[in-house]
């Protein structure tokens, strides 16, 4: 098997931006990308404080999870009522498991 690239699948370097945005936008709105957007803000805790007593270590790698989150967000380039509702799905995903799924 061989993975794709924007060098291969792109020939002209003006082309590779927009085919790149294009395949963030593909894989990331749709039902399942949706999904997973919400779990990777819930894990890497883009919309949550961090904690106080983080080591400089642990503070730099939880700004790189957020950075890389940050990429996603700015490729997909999603209307502030669509960021919102992304906003509250990483929050759901956050909340303990209280009584059943029928609440949600």
């Amino acid at each position: 098997m061989v993975w794709q690239s924007l060098k291969r699948i792109a020939r002209q370097r003006t082309d590779r931006a927009a085919m790149l945005e294009r395949a963030y936008r593909s894989v990331f709105l749709c039902a399942e990308g949706e999904t997973v957007l919400a779990d990777l803000a819930a894990e890497c805790g883009i919309y949550q404080a961090p904690p106080v007593d983080l080591t400089p270590r642990e503070s730099g790698y939880l700004d790189g999870r957020k950075a890389l989150y940050a990429r996603i967000l700015s490729m997909i380039r999603i209307p502030p009522e669509e960021h919102a509702a992304l906003q509250e799905a990483a929050r759901l995903e956050t909340l303990p498991d209280f009584g059943t799924d029928e609440d949600m």
